[in-house]
């Protein structure tokens, strides 16, 4: 039984950015001084950054078997304690970036960028040459290594 609610757990990651950026940004602009380019921009950094960088950092260094398995890759490995310091480190500068100005907003979805349009290209490579198909390689994960970093690049561009 653990096992599969943390299989399904890593299936959900991906969607917890998505759904806690919608429902705080409709609270938000819905509040007396709502601005909702600002707080679809600062929602989007604190929970599609922030809040699952955080969520995916502890799961690849605590749970990296299960996490392994869904990517395809050997487990018990130094590149999941790696990756899930990396994904930790944007975590924590998508948490702290509310409190700082645009300029450290801007360096935290560069940093985020870099290192999630990297992991597509690994993503890809692996499709590419070994036919990698797992749900953690190829499904919604590689969707938002490569959406999410775009997406908050434009809508940086737009609200600044």
């Amino acid at each position: 039984m653990p096992d599969r609610v943390l299989r399904t757990a890593i299936a959900v990651v991906p969607f917890v950015g998505l759904v806690g950026t919608i429902v705080m940004t409709v609270i938000d602009a819905l509040s007396p001084g709502g601005d909702l380019g600002r707080d679809l921009l600062e929602n989007s950094v604190l929970w599609m950054i922030g809040v699952q960088g955080w969520m995916t950092g502890c799961g690849h260094m605590f749970f990296g078997e299960p996490i392994a398995d869904s990517i395809g890759w050997p487990s018990k490995t130094p590149w999941q304690w790696e990756v899930g310091l990396a994904s930790l480190a944007t975590g924590v500068l998508g948490v702290i970036a509310s409190g700082f100005d645009d300029e450290f907003t801007l360096a935290t979805i560069i940093a985020f960028s870099v290192f999630y349009l990297g992991a597509a290209v690994g993503h890809v490579r692996e499709m590419v040459t070994r036919r990698n198909f797992k749900p953690g390689n190829a499904g919604p994960i590689f969707f938002f290594d490569v959406l999410v970093p775009v997406y908050l690049i434009v809508l940086y561009t737009v609200v600044t």
